[in-house]
């Protein structure tokens, strides 16, 4: 009986899906039998989506954390979502119907560079993926019968086929679930670049000399060269992480990763309060083609003043450009910091602390 059995066994293994429940072959007989009534035709559910939809969009704008933020509100807006968060570009998830309204919503924020848009039927890998999944659940079946009726010797061959059947459909499915998840959602990629890469000029136009000091570039080279800044006639202390360098009279400062700070003053002439001459360091600072990326009121040791975050292009960098304004009867204090964008974030609160403890 047994080598009966085991034949038994693999002849089941070897019929196809579901020849072992066909039962015997039907007789035919004398008479057709009447036809059935035909059943109205139900109505066909629509195809379901197979194609992946991916897109890239290169836009200028004049301050990227800013469109950084708007894009990723679009997004959520539609149902969507970032994915990924970096300082020059931004991923996300939307809505593969709403890409094309999506994209035309964010070049809206700025000037838009290069746009691409592709769509990947994905329509074989689903009807092949499909197949085989239904395939290995009718095998599964198949050792399932075979399993209850098999010898001891037998079972363990059977349950390790069972096992590698389970596997094989756990790996199917999640690759399903993998393709449905990105015909669902298209993958959009947001880069941004400054509006000008121009680095801003040197020297400025301004009819009051002071501001034609108020430059990035003159900020750098006088570290390098180790000239130092006017008399800043106020005391005042290096950010936290800072390395002072002597004579505190006349103040500066450096971080470890090159993100400058120092304070300096020049002559109030003509004799101006704080509104006009912000007025005026902002003007002069865009007609320069600096970018403003800030400004706010701030204060140290009670005294109001203005404090003015700019953008500057420096090759493939980009700088930011601090200036303090604070107004002492004949006399101006600045206070000038600037750093490698990411590196100047880093170390930003440290600064503003700075400013805010300098003393009169």
């Amino acid at each position: 009986m047994r080598p009966l059995r085991a034949a038994l066994v693999a002849l089941l293994l070897a019929l196809p899906a579901g020849a072992a429940a066909a039962g015997p072959a039907a007789v035919p007989s004398a008479e057709p039998a009447p036809a059935a009534p035909e059943a109205p035709a139900a109505p066909e559910a629509p195809a379901a989506p197979t194609t992946r939809v991916t897109a890239r969009l290169t836009l200028q704008v004049p301050d990227r954390e800013a469109a950084s933020r708007q894009v990723i509100a679009l997004a959520r807006e539609r149902g969507g979502w970032f994915s990924q968060l970096s300082p020059d570009f931004v991923g996300l998830r939307v809505p593969a119907e709403d890409t094309r309204e999506f994209l035309d919503a964010v070049a809206a924020l700025g000037r838009p560079l290069d746009r691409s848009y592709e769509s990947t039927d994905l329509g074989a890998e689903f009807t092949d993926l499909r197949a085989r999944l239904a395939s290995r659940r009718e095998m599964l079946d198949r050792y399932m019968k075979v399993l209850e009726t098999a010898s001891p010797k037998a079972i363990v061959a059977v349950q390790g086929e069972i096992s590698r059947a389970i596997s094989e459909i756990e790996q199917i499915q999640g690759r399903l679930r993998y393709l449905e998840d990105r015909v669902r959602y298209a993958e959009v990629t947001v880069s941004f670049r400054y509006e000008d890469r121009r680095a801003p000029v040197r020297d400025g136009s301004s009819s009051f000399p002071w501001l034609n000091t108020m430059n990035v570039a003159d900020l750098q080279d006088d570290f390098r060269s180790g000239r130092r800044a006017t008399r800043s006639l106020v005391h005042a202390v290096a950010p936290e992480g800072f390395a002072a360098y002597p004579k505190p009279a006349r103040f500066q400062a450096v971080s470890p990763d090159d993100v400058l700070y120092r304070v300096r003053s020049a002559r109030n002439r003509p004799r101006a309060d704080l509104a006009f001459w912000r007025e005026a360091l902002r003007t002069r600072m865009e007609d320069a083609g600096y970018v403003l990326l800030s400004e706010r009121d701030v204060a140290a040791d009670g005294r109001p003043g203005a404090l003015f975050e700019f953008g500057a292009a420096a090759g493939e960098r980009d700088l930011v450009y601090a200036v303090a304004l604070f107004v002492r009867g004949g006399r101006l204090v600045l206070v000038e910091a600037a750093g490698e964008e990411q590196r100047f974030a880093a170390r930003r609160d440290a600064i503003l602390a700075a400013i805010q403890g300098i003393a009169f």
